[in-house]
């Protein structure tokens, strides 16, 4: 009797989706794979056999074979996908049959997909509710989805609205080129997966800020959440830090109905705050709430010193036995919650990358009267104290903030190359102390900073993978991945780095420190990796095995030194997103803006405030500055930093150019593209006067530092160069642009730059007249005296 071959491919899927096989299908060598699959499958399931067809009697619809498949891009790739080889593109649907409660969520859902299927159709699309084992798997009843393509019509199977959504939006791209049958089984590998909206990391700067005003700005962020759902992205970090209401006019409303809408696209908004040591406070303007410090009675009582590494940080709200003061804390967390409708909370605590004995040891006197021991990870030591401290804020919040997740960092979050084994085992120790000794766990998901392998102590040894160890211990943990582009180690405009979070796919959340307005292929990158970290259809990163080899690679990876071609390359994840994003007619070409590259792998430049050219936020003072000499080396690494970005930063604003002279883009489109080739021409500006004063600077130095002969014109160079600088300054005063953001937004240290440039041209001037290196009438320095 003949085989049901189309039994048999279904067999195949159905085993993909209850993880029968422990092996993962490759997307490669199709045919003989899944050839193999089907025999061993046959033998240990048997095929249906079926009787020769009476020519005379009906049958139903042949269904075509179905095979693993890389060819139909879909964004995030799915957990199982196999697809017939034919194509029959889906133009709309004869119905569409709702089974389930049609919410706010499905309907908009449903409305995106009809965007690009809205046409009349044979087939009928069903969505409906089902009970099948697939749904058991991590993440499936909460967000999981069946799409599968019949004879019978397209139909989505979910158990929650998200995860209706999620079958939609991956129907929604498949749909121009949709294969004539496929079945999809899709989760999350990891539960929240997010993106900032912040420039300075974690830190603050509203990065969809254009100076436009804020009802742009609000469109922006909505078009953004839209584009985070589309791709399977439920977490946007929006705004930090500190729990401060109104801390601009129509603050409050912004965020409300932001969270509003985020929340029928099941999508959370997470901002982030202090929870004690407030380091941020000593940043001019940066902290956006109250500092609370350790006071023998409120609101004037003493200060006193509590837990803490930092002398001074020990005052600023560190003491776990004081009552007052954590119902103080929960009041203005409860007074924000209650104004912005946001409820998930970046929680950091003392700035303490490592977790010492010290910092409890240095408790106060009623600290030790409650919690006697001084073990880290006792239930009566310093466990039990974060416990209690959580679990206060837990039973205050939860009953009128019952989906509130709040993610502690610190003290311990730890640091990949810095902390060293023994460092990391005690605050995975500390961790799962406090989680095993709260009551509110499912509320809360302790975040730590990115890892990788355990470091090794000898070469020979085999390392083992820091998150799978901790995670043996502490069932639920998150990941605040810093990971270029995000303010703090770089300001790379593309990375796809998030393809290391294989290395963190056990974590319940990860919020990659990127994504912003200008970085969007990065966002899809991060949506790639953070639901499928281990089977992209596109690249797969190697573990080594080996602590300093990854770390190595990491670094390169991250900031685009190592660029496989199945990313960077064409029809690479690189070039597929940007057509997500931009559309297929000029995808492509903005996609040569985020492989720019210089020689020593500078980037575009697209904000002032930027790690490229050492003018980041934490900067109080940049290191080219006249007045503070530096050595020769320096001052060569500085001067071709600046040439090379201005280089390719003006490459950037002629293929935007080339973009903006179509007659095809929309309204949103053309406005952020035009924000973008703007800020690329002032940029190269700058980074061209930067480049300049490089050279005067390096003349006017060899002159004092041994006798060198300057040229003729030197202070008329300086001159103009002062006079230029002013001019731009001039003109960004008059261009009509205004930030609401306190910290700026896009436009932060636009005119600080140029007036960085022309002061540093003026004193060189001076030095020249004065004959003095450094000139007595100059500016003070900027003190900082905290981080």
């Amino acid at each position: 009797m003949p085989l049901d071959l189309s039994f048999c491919v279904k067999t195949v899927i159905m085993v993909k989706s209850l993880n029968i096989w422990g092996g993962v299908i490759m997307k490669k060598n199709l045919f003989s794979c899944g050839l193999i699959l089907l025999l061993c499958l046959c033998l240990l399931v048997g095929c249906v056999p079926v009787e020769p067809a009476d020519p005379t009697t009906p049958t139903d619809p042949v269904v075509p074979d179905m095979g693993w498949n890389s060819d139909v891009n879909i964004i995030p790739t799915p957990q199982s996908y196999a697809c017939a080889e034919t194509v029959k593109p889906i133009t709309g649907f004869s119905e569409i049959l709702c089974k389930v409660e049609k919410d706010e969520t499905i309907e908009w859902g449903i409305e995106k997909l009809e965007e690009v299927a809205a046409g009349e159709g044979a087939e009928k699309l069903t969505l409906q509710q089902g009970e099948d084992v697939f749904f058991e798997e991590k993440n499936a009843h909460e967000q999981g989805y069946i799409l599968k393509r019949d004879a019978n019509g397209v139909t989505i199977t979910a158990q929650s609205s998200v995860g209706m959504l999620y079958g939609l939006m991956t129907l929604r791209q498949l749909c121009a080129e949709a294969p004539a049958t496929f079945e999809i089984h899709d989760r999350p590998q990891i539960r929240f997966r997010g993106n900032m909206n912040t420039l300075w990391a974690e830190s603050g700067v509203w990065s969809y800020d254009f100076g436009d005003g804020i009802e742009k700005a609000k469109q922006r962020l909505k078009d953004a959440i839209d584009e985070c759902a589309m791709v399977k992205i439920n977490l946007m970090y929006a705004d930090a830090f500190g729990f401060r209401t109104e801390r601009f006019p129509g603050y409050d409303q912004l965020m409300t109905e932001l969270s509003e809408y985020a929340r029928v696209r099941g999508v959370r908004i997470m901002v982030g705050g202090y929870g004690m040591g407030y380091g941020m406070s000593a940043h001019k303007n940066s902290y956006m709430g109250q500092v609370f410090y350790n006071r023998e009675s409120y609101p004037d009582g003493e200060v006193y010193k509590c837990i803490g590494t930092s002398d001074k940080a020990r005052e600023h709200g560190t003491c776990l036995s004081n009552d007052a003061l954590t119902d103080a804390k929960i009041e203005e967390i409860r007074t924000y919650l209650r104004a912005t409708g946001v409820n998930m909370l970046y929680l950091h605590n003392v700035d303490d990358d490592v977790l010492t004995l010290k910092l409890w040891m240095n408790r106060c006197e009623d600290c030790r009267k409650r919690w006697k021991n001084n073990d880290l990870r006792a239930a009566d030591g310093a466990a039990g104290a974060f416990a209690a401290f959580y679990d206060r804020i837990f039973d205050a919040l939860l009953p009128e903030f019952p989906d509130l997740i709040i993610c502690p960092v610190s003290p311990g979050y730890s640091y990949a190359h810095s902390t060293n084994n023994s460092n990391f085992g005690k605050s995975c120790a500390f961790w799962s102390g406090v989680y095993e000794l709260m009551e509110h766990k499912e509320n809360c998901i302790p975040m730590f900073r990115e890892q990788f392998y355990q470091q090794q102590v000898f070469e020979s040894s085999t390392p083992t993978i820091r998150f799978e160890d901790l995670h043996k211990t502490l069932p639920s943990y998150s990941v605040v991945y810093f990971s270029s582009g995000d303010g703090f180690y770089s300001d790379n405009i593309y990375t796809p780095s998030a393809a290391y979070a294989v290395f963190m796919k056990d974590a319940d959340l990860v919020l990659c420190a990127n994504g912003s307005s200008l970085q969007k292929p990065t966002a899809v990158a991060n949506a790639e990796y953070l639901w499928n970290p281990t089977d992209s259809a596109f690249w797969n990163l190697e573990l080594m095995g080996n602590f300093q080899k990854q770390y190595d690679h990491y670094n390169l990876f991250r900031e685009g030194m190592i660029r496989p071609d199945e990313i960077y390359g064409e029809d690479g994840l690189l070039d597929a997103s940007c057509e997500r994003i931009f559309g297929e007619a000029h995808g492509k070409r903005i996609a040569d803006i985020y492989r720019l590259q210089g020689k020593n792998g500078e980037v575009p430049i697209f904000t002032a405030c930027n790690v490229e050219l050492w003018t980041n936020y934490t900067k109080v003072n940049y290191p080219m500055l006249w007045d503070s000499p530096v050595g020769v080396a320096q001052q060569e690494t500085y001067r071709e930093r600046f040439s090379e970005s201005a280089i390719v930063t003006a490459k950037a604003a002629e293929i935007l150019a080339e973009v903006l002279a179509a007659d095809d883009l929309t309204a949103s489109q053309r406005e952020y593209l035009q924000f973008m080739y703007d800020s690329a021409e002032l940029y190269t500006e700058l980074c061209e006067q930067l480049t300049r004063y490089m050279d005067l600077y390096i003349e006017a130095d060899r002159y004092f530092a041994n006798g060198t002969p300057y040229g003729n014109d030197l202070c008329d160079r300086a001159k103009t160069l002062q006079s230029e600088a002013l001019a731009i300054i001039d003109e960004l005063k008059n261009d009509g642009r205004e930030a609401f953001d306190p910290l700026d937004g896009m436009l932060v240290r636009q005119e600080e730059l140029f007036d960085f440039v022309a002061y540093c041209a003026g004193q060189i001037v001076k030095s020249i007249e004065t004959n003095s290196r450094v000139p007595e009438d100059r500016r003070p320095p900027n003190i900082r005296d905290w981080w």
